[in-house]
């Protein structure tokens, strides 16, 4: 009699086609302030002028640019950290990435911002080979620089 046995499964390939985005930005203002902007739908939609959603509770959800980019809320530390799971509507299913901003206040009304955006996938669900590049920007254009001349954060 043969014996046979059922074929090994192939290992599942590392996920390619991450990446990461790092980015310091400063503001004048204090720590307390900035973290109170990111997390309040009423200074997000003055800043943006697009509907949004936001829950200030761990594990609460969001959703902003008008339902583009939804999440939860991983970790929250007033004035201090804000770590989110973030999943854009044209990203393939079951893609998400995470933000990290930190806030730093190395002297007094100066706020300091380091974000890590991690797991950004290289193409979205049509094919386009810019998200790395379009999220970078959405951060620096649509986020950062509006906050700044909004709220006369500017430096």
């Amino acid at each position: 009699m043969t014996k046979t046995t059922a074929s090994t499964p192939k290992k599942e390939k590392v996920k390619k086609g991450r990446k990461s985005i790092s980015m310091t930005e400063r503001f004048n203002c204090r720590a307390k302030d900035l973290f109170e902007i990111l997390m309040d739908k009423n200074r997000w939609k003055d800043f943006t002028q697009i509907n949004v959603r936001i829950s200030k509770e761990v594990e609460g959800e969001f959703s902003i640019f008008d339902g583009s980019v939804t999440g939860t809320n991983l970790e929250l530390q007033e004035g201090k950290l804000i770590v989110q799971r973030w999943r854009f509507g044209s990203w393939n299913d079951g893609v998400q990435s995470t933000v990290r901003l930190v806030f730093e206040e190395p002297e007094s009304g100066v706020t300091v911002v380091k974000l890590t955006h991690t797991d950004v996938p290289e193409e979205d669900m049509y094919g386009n080979a810019t998200v790395v590049e379009n999220t970078e920007r959405g951060w620096r254009h649509l986020i950062f620089q509006r906050i700044r001349a909004v709220f006369g954060f500017g430096i």
